[in-house]
């Protein structure tokens, strides 16, 4: 991991993304388990769709205190080792508390244990990606790791957990997807060092005094992208926990519900670090409106049309762009909006409103609507979540390297002549 080459692959920049990529797509291999096996639990618990909201929700409460709590620390402290690695370890540990649960208060109760270690990880992992990364890369390398809900997440996941299901238990589901989770806990505590830009090598941690970390609060682009966050959440969180009920109540198996969602969950990848590194050259503010209008496109298609599984795959990887918008209202505007001692707590900041309003209220109330109106009422839900997102972008104000440089230079080719 030593930089005795800074133009080699293999030089901590990379390594520290591919870190950061494999440990958060197994956060959300693990948080997500629980929609693709949800077919299988509900008969099992006797659950129902507000159930099901509840369980989902319980989960985001706890990951949104626990990773604005345990961010700012961070921060405050001027380490992230100290709080990554525990957090790694415990959520392992919860998935496999999972798989004993046996009824909806002992499941309430793990997911939200489970909720307490993830919360941390994103802004910990996206805060140490953006020092590490050189600024036209920052898009890509931020966008890469956040990708990985869609590859891993996403994508593996439903194929994964239901096919042990299917053939074995969804008990065991959950013990197989809590491994990956203890070999990053290894890999991390050998490799991982504190980013560069929050710690100086020679030097002990700078810590935040409390006017600076004040500054989170009050900074505008911030707070545009926290209410981002809460509408875009309500989009992820609402389409992934009720699309895969919905496709299996339309006659889908669960092996074709697996397929579809996977696809999608594939699009979410592809999109998701290419819009980001789109972004670099483009500008954030550009690439979120039109990616967050498209967005709003996905549990749309779901609602409107009931086609062959090969085409409802093909729509469903087309539309799955929400990913991408993702790394830029959570992490790379609110990064580069601040100084670098502070990102983490900006990151966290999006990440509570985001998960109290998208990822805990939004699935109860879209389950209590599933219930009264049907399956349907869900996915319109997580439709107004994408386009208001989009609209509310406008007011964003340009953060991107590439695009503040280019403002400087027509400043400068069109200021009077000094004599």
């Amino acid at each position: 991991m030593n930089d005795l080459n800074k133009k080699s692959f293999f030089r901590y920049e990379n390594g520290i993304v591919l870190m950061m990529f494999f440990t958060f797509g197994f956060v959300f291999m693990e948080r997500l388990s629980i929609v693709f096996l949800f077919p299988f639990i509900a008969p099992d618990m006797g659950l129902s769709n507000t159930d099901l909201g509840l369980i989902v929700s319980v989960l985001a409460i706890t990951w949104a205190l626990s990773g604005w709590i345990f961010s700012s620390i961070s921060d405050l402290i001027g380490s992230k080792r100290k709080v990554l690695l525990p957090a790694t370890l415990l959520f392992s540990i919860c998935s496999f508390l999972s798989g004993i649960a046996t009824s909806f208060w002992s499941m309430i109760l793990v997911r939200g244990a489970m909720g307490l270690a993830e919360g941390p990880v994103q802004p910990i992992a996206q805060s140490a990606i953006l020092a590490e990364s050189t600024p036209k890369r920052r898009g890509f390398n931020s966008g890469f790791m956040q990708s990985s809900v869609g590859l891993i997440g996403s994508t593996l996941t439903p194929i994964i957990v239901t096919a042990v299901a299917v053939h074995y238990s969804w008990h065991g589901a959950f013990y197989l997807v809590g491994i990956p989770g203890l070999i990053m806990f290894i890999i991390l505590a050998k490799y991982m060092r504190e980013p560069k830009k929050v710690s100086d090598v020679a030097a002990e941690p700078k810590k935040i005094t409390r006017k600076e970390y004040a500054e989170v609060y009050k900074n505008r682009n911030t707070l545009l992208c926290t209410i981002i966050s809460a509408v875009f959440m309500t989009w992820l969180f609402v389409f992934t926990t009720f699309a895969p009920v919905y496709l299996t109540s339309k006659g889908y198996t669960p092996g074709e519900m697996g397929l579809i969602m996977a696809a999608i969950g594939f699009g979410s990848f592809v999109w998701g670090f290419g819009g980001p590194a789109i972004s670099d050259k483009f500008g954030r503010k550009p690439t979120l409106i039109i990616f967050s209008l498209v967005a709003s496109l996905s549990p749309v298609v779901l609602a409107m049309i009931h086609g062959s599984v090969g085409t409802m795959m093909l729509l469903g990887f087309l539309t799955a762009v929400g990913q991408a918008c993702f790394p830029l209202f959570m992490a790379i505007i609110p990064g580069e909006s601040m100084p670098a001692g502070l990102v983490a707590s900006a990151i966290s900041v999006t990440q509570l409103v985001g998960e109290i309003v998208g990822g805990c209220v939004a699935p109860v109330v879209a389950g209590m609507a599933a219930d009264a109106w049907g399956l349907e009422a869900p996915l319109w839900i997580a439709f107004a979540g994408a386009l208001i997102g989009g609209i509310i972008a406008f007011g964003l104000s340009e953060t991107a390297p590439i695009k503040l440089k280019q403002s400087v230079q027509r400043l400068e080719a069109h200021a009077p002549p000094v004599n």
